[in-house]
């Protein structure tokens, strides 16, 4: 039977919004709650953000997915950032 077109079963996705979650976009200001650093995301495996800042030792760090929110608009005023928008 190669060759045969056979239909793919199509996966419903999640009703619960967690589990729909794919994590914050690159370029999103974020907190690591584990060291309570501030910064930017470049990365998410699905597991984990890798996160950079250029002040601080070291720039680039990872953070657990579980472990990471979005910077309140106090701390991006802390950093002289202007608020977030949302789009």
């Amino acid at each position: 039977m190669s060759g045969e077109n056979v239909p793919t079963r199509r996966r419903e996705p999640p009703s619960d919004p967690a589990e729909r979650w794919t994590g914050y976009r690159a370029g999103a200001l974020v907190v690591d709650k584990t060291n309570g650093r501030v910064g930017v995301s470049t990365a998410f495996d699905g597991e984990q953000y890798t996160l950079r800042w250029s002040k601080g030792d070291p720039p680039e760090w990872t953070a657990p997915k579980n472990a990471v929110r979005l910077a309140t608009n106090k701390e991006r005023a802390a950093l002289g950032l202007s608020p977030r928008r949302v789009d």
